[in-house]
């Protein structure tokens, strides 16, 4: 998918990152496989640094440019609904 229509469907669902520019996870500038216009890769991303890399969870969610309540939401979200 071009990168333009990614951004429109991502943006449909509701699921445009609206800062992809507060994204500093090196992986993300690293890897075409990362997108930080997705939200959903990015808190998955986010949770997954806490949880398999031990990251402390509000540096995690500073890395991925989003809140520490924002963290907390996600891990909630995820723990109940799974992605």
């Amino acid at each position: 998918m071009a990168k333009e229509g990614k951004r429109e469907r991502l943006c449909q669902l509701g699921a445009l990152n609206p800062r992809p520019e507060a994204v500093h996870a090196p992986w993300f500038r690293e890897s075409s496989f990362f997108d930080p216009l997705d939200l959903v890769q990015v808190k998955y991303e986010m949770l997954r640094h806490a949880q398999e890399d031990g990251a402390n969870k509000a540096a995690a969610a500073a890395l991925f440019g989003l809140s520490r309540p924002t963290y907390y939401q996600a891990e909630a979200a995820f723990e109940r609904e799974g992605i």
